[in-house]
């Protein structure tokens, strides 16, 4: 399914109500990663991309686009993963996004580690 995301064009979005995470597909010969990022992080916090923090606030914006490039798949998965806005974001190099609320992640370890 192609659809647009903040203006960028993502391929699939997918939604996961028990997690509360996102995760989208973007095609990377097209979108750079940090785009992406900005775009699908927007739409998970219904808001305007340009209201966000800057994301060079937290990650080199260069830097992110270059490692997670698009790759051959010789190469294998690469990915960086880093925090801005509350949320914690994962961005592979094969053109995917994850994006959880930091507060899941925080409940999800507390429950997990609970039944011990």
């Amino acid at each position: 399914m192609d659809t647009k995301v903040a203006g960028v064009g993502v391929e699939a979005v997918e939604y996961s109500q028990e997690s509360g995470t996102v995760r989208a597909q973007f095609d990377q010969e097209e979108t750079p990663a940090s785009m992406a990022v900005v775009a699908t992080l927007a739409d998970v916090m219904d808001t305007d991309p340009v209201k966000l923090d800057p994301l060079h606030s937290t990650v080199d914006a260069d830097e992110l686009d270059a490692l997670v490039r698009v790759r051959n798949g010789a190469n294998g998965d690469t990915h960086a993963a880093f925090t801005h806005e509350g949320h914690a974001i994962t961005v592979h190099s094969y053109g995917e996004i994850t994006i959880t609320p930091e507060h899941e992640l925080t409940v999800e370890k507390h429950e997990r580690g609970a039944g011990r």
